[in-house]
C-alpha cells in the first residue's frame, strides 16, 4: 500500500508587522522601451499602451515595436539581438 506525504506552505509562527517595497532607482537617462508584438487580435495596443504608460515612471525616450509573424514562433535571432541593442526593458506579451 502506498501513502501520500501532505505538506502544507502555512507557517504560523511568522508574524509580519510591515511590509514595504524594495527601494527603487528612478534612471536619469532617457530609456528606450522595446515591445514584442506576438500577432494575438490587440496584442499590438495593449502592449504600446503598457509602454506608453511607464512613461509617468521613466524617463521614456522611444518605445519600438517589433511583430512577430505569429504568436507560436519564436522571435529570429536578429530581431532579437537588435532588439536587446537598443532597449533598455523589453515588453512582451504571453498566453491568452
Amino acid at each position: 500500500m502506498s501513502s501520500v506525504t501532505v505538506l502544507s506552505p502555512v507557517y504560523e509562527e511568522a508574524q509580519i508587522d510591515e511590509v514595504a517595497m524594495a527601494p527603487r532607482r528612478t534612471p536619469t537617462e532617457p530609456v528606450v522601451i522595446g515591445v514584442i508584438e506576438n500577432a494575438k487580435n490587440n496584442a499590438k495596443e495593449l502592449l504600446t499602451y503598457v509602454a506608453e504608460g511607464l512613461r509617468d515612471r521613466l524617463p521614456v525616450a522611444d518605445i519600438v515595436v517589433h511583430s512577430k509573424s505569429a504568436a507560436g514562433k519564436p522571435i529570429d535571432a536578429d530581431a532579437a539581438e537588435m532588439l536587446a541593442a537598443r532597449s533598455h526593458l523589453i515588453i512582451s506579451g504571453l498566453g491568452d
